[in-house]
């Protein structure tokens, strides 16, 4: 009688291509038809998370569970949000909770690593896939999920490093 070998194949969903109703590539009047969102007034200092985002247009929101979404677009269409939640939760392990759920339901994230920006040091725990990257960062007080659109940062970096270059 000859064995018979199974293998079992762990199914793992796509990262997430939006949050809720939201999904990258939408319009502002799109995504206004979704969520009840108000532009974030870019000029007058960093009242939005991505501090170094080059001519960010921003939109935001606040949930019933005191999470801040940002909503970030380019070239019209949205391709970044953040998530950022509640001061008050810095030190509860919600990090840990974020970082073990998304891992039950994404596997292994592809790299954990410290950053330091200005001056503040920023842990990442982040998991990509071909279209999308979902990040989750702890740091300067604060715990953000920054879920992005790959093909359109890259697009955003290349059109702000070819503007430089002029």
């Amino acid at each position: 009688m000859t064995p018979i070998f199974l293998t079992a194949y762990l199914l793992v969903a796509g990262l997430p291509t939006g949050q809720g109703p939201v999904t990258f590539g939408m319009t502002v009047d799109q995504l206004r038809g979704k969520v009840e969102v108000e532009k974030v007034n870019t000029t007058e200092g960093f009242n939005y998370a991505e501090h170094l985002e080059e001519n960010p247009e921003v939109y935001a929101r606040m949930t019933n569970q005191h999470e801040r979404i940002e909503y970030y677009f380019f070239d019209g269409r949205l391709y970044k949000i953040f998530i950022i939640y509640d001061r008050m939760l810095y030190h509860t392990g919600l990090y840990d909770r974020l970082v073990s759920d998304t891992q039950k339901q994404y596997g292994t994230p592809e790299k954990v690593f410290d950053e330091s920006l200005l001056d503040l040091l920023i842990h990442h725990t982040l998991w990509e896939d071909e279209s999308s990257s979902l990040d989750i960062r702890q740091g300067a007080g604060f715990i953000y999920q920054v879920r992005t659109d790959k093909a359109m940062a890259e697009k955003k970096a290349r059109a702000q490093k070819k503007k430089k270059g002029i």
